[in-house]
């Protein structure tokens, strides 16, 4: 049986013949599909789907789809399944909302009446959804080069989907009762993407027989380089993202988003540092962790209406955001693992 005939075989375990035939062809999303997706839509960038089977994460088997355009990745990805076992685990699923309130005649006293109306405030919010709730409100002075202000902040539970639409709608529909109980105007509201109350936390543990002695040492060698070196680390990290941003993308996920808030917790410290790390244990046998916040959801949006991503979520059989923010992760080192591997071995030409 050819490789092409063996992955089809595997497909058709998980998915119904229609749903393969959706997933090969090249007209799986319409022009007129897409003009309801998008404004503006003059036509379609046609990105290849690729998948990697066998990813050993917590106990389970996972076949991943991986939609990049760049050679190399889905090999590296392979490469880094092919060579470690992987746990992983997920903080709660709290995503954050930021209202900034300008021109505030006193700060402090307007901090002060939005705590004392915290919990008005929050059961007005929370008539926006009846499973999504907002947990809490807080409130902080943040002084900058055009004066005073205060950012009031909504935490939200957003349970399965990634959360941006219904954390905006909350912080919207309390702007008038902000500037009422402050004097000030609400310039904006509107989620971050630093989402660090939704993190994902991965560790890879390499039996001694997969890499030996020498290249587990140079690998060890190569995350000191990371670590020490932000020029190194930016390129370290962008192995991650290439994992991780190709599972987003194939399962109609805001890759930007990620990225974005990726980037900004691999800076909180002052100085821009790798998401994962990679030592040797007291058996010496290769580790590595990562840990970064990472935003996801299972319904919702392009995850609910893109046909291919709802086929590509079948395939994944991932139980809950969560879980998908689990092997997104677990992808992403992965792939850093299988790059790490490659570049103190074989060198960067083979990759290309």
């Amino acid at each position: 049986m050819s490789s092409v005939g063996g992955l089809r075989a595997r497909l058709l375990e998980r998915l119904t013949f229609e749903e393969v035939e959706t997933l090969c062809a090249r007209d799986a999303l319409s022009l007129e599909h897409a003009d309801k997706l998008r404004e503006n839509v003059l036509g379609l960038l046609h990105v290849p789907l690729g998948v990697v089977d066998g990813l050993s994460l917590n106990g389970r088997g996972f076949m991943v789809p991986l939609a990049i355009e760049e050679r190399g990745v889905v090999e590296m990805v392979r490469r880094g399944v092919g060579l470690a076992i992987y746990t992983a685990d997920s903080s709660e699923q709290i995503m954050m909302g930021q209202i900034q309130v300008v021109g505030v005649p006193n700060v402090e006293e307007g901090i002060r009446r939005i705590l004392a109306e915290r919990s008005n405030l929050l059961i007005e919010m929370n008539t926006v959804s009846t499973t999504r709730k907002a947990l809490d409100l807080t409130a902080r002075r943040l002084d900058t080069e055009v004066g005073p202000m205060i950012i009031a902040e909504v935490h939200v539970d957003v349970k399965d989907s990634m959360g941006a639409n219904v954390v905006n709608s909350m912080c919207e529909l309390i702007r008038p009762a902000i500037e009422a109980l402050t004097g000030g105007r609400v310039n904006m509201a509107i989620l971050t993407n630093l989402s660090t109350r939704r993190m994902i936390r991965v560790r890879a543990s390499v039996p001694e027989e997969r890499i030996r002695g020498e290249i587990a040492d140079r690998i060890v060698k190569a995350s000191a380089f990371a670590e020490a070196d932000p020029y190194r680390a930016v390129t370290h990290n962008k192995g991650i993202m290439n994992g991780v941003s190709a599972v987003l993308l194939a399962t109609g996920n805001d890759t930007r988003a990620v990225e974005a808030g990726a980037h900004a917790y691999a800076s909180l410290s002052g100085t821009y540092k790798p998401l994962s790390h990679w030592t040797r244990n007291q058996n010496d046998e290769l580790v590595g962790e990562l840990k970064m916040p990472l935003s996801v959801g299972t319904v919702g949006g392009v995850v609910n209406t893109h046909p291919v991503a709802k086929i590509n979520l079948k395939l994944l059989c991932v139980k809950s955001a969560a879980e998908l923010g689990r092997v997104a992760g677990a992808v992403g080192l992965a792939s850093n693992l299988g790059a790490l591997y490659t570049l103190v071995s074989e060198g960067v030409k083979s990759i290309q």
